[in-house]
């Protein structure tokens, strides 16, 4: 499942999705990251949308 971050730091950056956490959150792995961005994240589901 690919992702949208809408909200925060990082707004626009979009991952797929790897792991799910029971307390609400997304493990992805970031599609193309910029060099200042990191390459995995862990993201609260109501901060992002699927695409």
């Amino acid at each position: 499942m690919k992702i949208e971050i809408t909200k925060g730091k990082y707004k626009g950056i979009r991952g797929r999705v790897v792991g799910v956490y029971t307390d609400g959150r997304y493990d992805i792995n970031v599609i193309k990251p910029k060099p200042t961005q990191p390459t995995q994240m862990v993201i609260k589901i109501n901060n992002c949308r699927e695409i």
